[in-house]
């Protein structure tokens, strides 16, 4: 079943299919995670850019305790 996949049935690989038999996993997944790490921090500073915090939270509590007293 894995042969239909391959254009001829030449038991030699062809220079693309050498070229993904070398590709190494570990390499391949490191970038990927990487990439996802990288795209996470631009979503995360680009989210606050948009829409920042107006008071943080200590501001917000710090406020309460002066309006209670």
């Amino acid at each position: 079943m894995l042969d239909d996949l391959r254009k001829s049935h030449d038991a030699h690989p062809t220079g693309e299919e050498l070229g993904w038999m070398g590709v190494d996993p570990v390499t391949v997944a490191t970038r990927a995670l990487v990439l996802v790490g990288v795209s996470l921090m631009i979503g995360v500073v680009a989210s606050y850019v948009v829409s920042p915090d107006a008071d943080a939270p200590v501001a917000k509590v710090a406020s309460a305790r002066a309006a209670s007293r």
